[in-house]
């Protein structure tokens, strides 16, 4: 995800091509900072809800391995699911994107999301969550340390 202009963009291709599999000019100078930022909005917002969707499977008893399979073949798959989902389901939340990263990266969201006066509500509440596991000392944790939070707010330990 690049800003800038075509011209610029092309002669710098060769570099971006090593950095990256698909290099997309996505618009002016700054375009490409704002797409990193709707990725981190939309991740986080996936995480919530699968962690949501775990601790629910599991109050009522299925067998999430399976139940993370037929929600992964429908149109509730992604790539968080596919990625994320088993680490979660074993609360194995060795760091791979950190929950202190993403806590700026969220507010580097909210903070552009009302400067530019875009309503971003569920996106702000998730922001909530993970910038609260960082205060309580998460930092260092997987993103999908949300788990823990919706476990806690549930009343429920695994």
């Amino acid at each position: 995800m690049v800003g800038g202009e075509q011209t610029d963009f092309d002669t710098a291709r060769p570099v971006f091509d090593v950095l990256g599999k698909t290099p997309v000019l996505v618009g002016p100078h700054g375009a490409g900072q704002t797409v990193k930022a709707a990725n981190q909005l939309i991740v986080a917002g996936h995480l919530q809800l699968l962690a949501e969707a775990l601790v629910f499977l599991e109050a009522h008893g299925v067998q999430t391995g399976p139940g993370l399979e037929v929600l992964g073949g429908g149109l509730a798959g992604s790539t968080v699911m596919q990625r994320k989902g088993e680490a979660m389901r074993e609360r194995n939340f060795q760091p791979g994107f950190r929950i202190a990263l993403h806590d700026k990266d969220l507010r580097i969201v909210t903070d552009a999301a009302r400067t530019s006066g875009v309503t971003v509500p569920l996106g702000a509440q998730v922001a909530q969550l993970v910038g609260s596991l960082n205060r309580q000392g998460h930092g260092d944790l997987d993103h999908s340390a949300l788990l823990k939070l919706v476990e806690e707010l549930s009343g429920r330990k695994h």
